[in-house]
C-alpha cells in the first residue's frame, strides 16, 4: 500500500505526513490509497462475514448478519466503515503518535486492524435501521403488496387465491405482534431476524407460528431453527 513495508521508509513517510499535520496533498494521496484498499479488504470480509468473527475475537459482540445482504448496504457499511477508520488513522496513528516502528504492525496492518475497531458502531447503526425498515414493512405491508412477494406463479388465478388466502389468514389473527410475524416470514424473513425486529425472543416468534400454523393450517413457510 506504501509501496514498502521497510521500517525506515514508513518512518520517514510517517514523519512527512505529521509535518505538514496530515492536511496537504502528500495526505490526501495517502488517504485515497487508504480507501481504496481498505473498501476492496471491508468488502471482501463482509461478504465472507468474517469480520465478525474478527470482532468477537476483539471482544465486541454483534448481533448476527441477515441471511441475505442488499449490495448498497454492503457498500453503505464498507464506505462508512473506512471513512471513520481513516479517521481514527489520521489522528491515533499519526497525530497522536499511536503508530511505531517497533510496535509490530506496519502501517498497513495498523490501519487495517482500525477497520475491525471501526466496525462495530458502523454496523450497530446499520441493524438499527434495517430493524426499523422491517417493522414499517410490517406494519404498512398490503395483502397485494404480501403476494408479489410470496407468490412465483405467473397464473392470475393462482395469484387471485393466494391474495385470498393471505386476506383471511391475517384477518383472523387478533395478535399484533403475531400478524406482523406473519407478514415478516411470508416476505423471507428468518425466525430469529423476525424476534430481533420486533425486539422479543426467537422462542417467542418460533411459537407463535407454530400455533398459528396448527390453527389454521397456513404455511407462514414452515421450517425448523432459524430458517
Amino acid at each position: 500500500m506504501t509501496g514498502t513495508d521497510d521500517p525506515a521508509s514508513e518512518v520517514e513517510l510517517r514523519d512527512l505526513l505529521v509535518e505538514e499535520n496530515c492536511d496537504g496533498a502528500r495526505w490526501r494521496r495517502f488517504a485515497e490509497t487508504l480507501a481504496e484498499y481498505g473498501y476492496a479488504v471491508v468488502m471482501a470480509w463482509l461478504r465472507s462475514e468474517a469480520i465478525f468473527g474478527m470482532c468477537a475475537e476483539r471482544g465486541y459482540a454483534l448481533r448476527e448478519p441477515p441471511t441475505a445482504w442488499e449490495y448498497d448496504d454492503l457498500v453503505s457499511m464498507a464506505t462508512d466503515t473506512v471513512v471513520k477508520a481513516i479517521s481514527d488513522f489520521r489522528r491515533k496513528a499519526l497525530l497522536d503518535g499511536g503508530w511505531r516502528p517497533d510496535g509490530g504492525a506496519s502501517l498497513k496492518s495498523y490501519f487495517v486492524t482500525g477497520c475491525v475497531l471501526a466496525f462495530p458502531n458502523v454496523y450497530r447503526k446499520w441493524r438499527r435501521q434495517f430493524d426499523q425498515r422491517g417493522e414499517e414493512f410490517a406494519r404498512s405491508v398490503l395483502v397485494d403488496d404480501l403476494t408479489e412477494v410470496t407468490s412465483r406463479s405467473p397464473d392470475p388465478g393462482d395469484v387471485a387465491i393466494a391474495r385470498l388466502e393471505i386476506r383471511r389468514g391475517l384477518a383472523g389473527i387478533g395478535d399484533e405482534r403475531t400478524r406482523r410475524a406473519v407478514i415478516l416470514r411470508e416476505a423471507g424473513y428468518t425466525v430469529g431476524e423476525i424476534a430481533e425486529t420486533l425486539g422479543t425472543s426467537h422462542g417467542t416468534i418460533k411459537g407463535a407460528l407454530e400455533r398459528l400454523r396448527r390453527n389454521t393450517g397456513g404455511s407462514t413457510r414452515s421450517g425448523g431453527g432459524n430458517a
